[in-house]
């Protein structure tokens, strides 16, 4: 006959009740509008591909409304095409929480109208304050170095 001792299953499930419930919110989408003002630090040739690197700031409205610090890199190849991506830390407001948060973009962009499509990541774990634990991802869409609109799905731990 076998026996078990009943405390050894009773145990976990007693701490897992007293243990806070880490949950997030149902994704909500945040849309808007955002212009650019970016400074150029270097240009560089290789090979034929131009690569220019960017201060930035992007100054959002709407659902997200605050600023974005950062820089980017743009590469325009020796065929014409356009790519872009950056990194910078937001700070103001998504759907009325307030705080910071790291944001990392890349995509792509017509060097010659400008044309600008990119995907957009809050960087987990670098939110602050109310921001703190967000997480989704974004469309952005525009003109290089002028601004445009976005769209992002985001959701919040709490």
């Amino acid at each position: 006959m076998r026996t078990f001792n009943k405390g050894l299953y009773i145990l976990p499930a007693l701490f897992l009740l007293l243990v806070p419930a880490v949950q997030a919110t149902a994704a909500q989408t945040a849309t808007g509008t955002f212009t650019t003002t970016a400074t150029t630090i270097s240009v560089t040739v290789i090979n034929g591909n131009t690569l220019i690197t960017q201060s930035l700031t992007i100054n959002a409205m709407g659902d997200i409304s605050g600023s974005l610090t950062g820089s980017d890199v743009a590469v325009i190849t020796s065929t014409g095409s356009g790519f872009l991506a950056g990194i910078g830390t937001f700070s103001g407001t998504i759907l009325g929480r307030a705080g910071t948060v790291g944001i990392g973009f890349a995509g792509t962009f017509s060097p010659t109208t400008g044309q600008l499509n990119l995907q957009a990541n809050f960087l987990r774990g670098t939110g602050t304050g109310q921001l703190a634990g967000i997480s989704g991802t974004g469309t952005i869409q525009g003109i290089f170095n002028v601004g445009g609109t976005y769209t992002f799905s985001v959701t919040f731990q709490s």
